[in-house]
């Protein structure tokens, strides 16, 4: 698995892909303030899970190519292509795209990044950040109400189409 971003949403999709059986996660971010707390959380998985996690600088492109190359799955955790900056995409090279390459983009609006268009139009299966938010809501209104939300309600009016 490519994991781009060291943020919280990535944070988490890390964390649970290791415990979850990924054997090998690579992970690309830029050196910023997350840079050095992603370190630290990749040294804990590798010696605590089965998982291999690398970390890497998202300043390099061959070693970002190699890593998608041999990943069945890549996650875009960062906001990069959320509105208002729709045009923008976290991976300029769409020679990277492979008809076996799964995109998952955390994002949810819009529904299809430019990220996803790219990678759908290579092939690939994908699939946006909207059940993420969803399940997310719902563990929050459970939290804050008690009750449970009516997923099922809101699937059916907001994700069929």
């Amino acid at each position: 698995m490519t994991l781009l971003g060291a943020g919280g949403a990535a944070t988490a999709i890390l964390v649970q892909a290791a415990l979850d059986g990924v054997k090998e996660i690579d992970v690309f971010n830029i050196r910023d303030d997350f840079f050095g707390r992603l370190e630290e959380i990749a040294e804990k998985l590798n010696e605590r899970t089965n998982c291999t996690v690398r970390v890497h600088d998202y300043s390099d492109p061959e070693v970002l190519r190699k890593a998608i190359a041999n990943s069945a799955i890549l996650v875009n955790g960062t906001s990069v292509g959320m509105a208002p900056n729709t045009d923008r995409s976290i991976i300029q090279d769409t020679s990277l795209f492979r008809p076996d390459l799964f995109v998952f983009d955390v994002i949810y609006n819009p529904k299809e990044t430019k990220l996803l268009k790219d990678a759908k139009a290579a092939g690939c299966k994908t699939s946006n950040g909207m059940y993420m938010l969803l399940y997310q809501g719902a563990a929050s209104f459970k939290l804050w109400t008690g009750h449970d939300m009516p997923v099922d309600l809101i699937k059916e009016k907001y994700f069929s189409a």
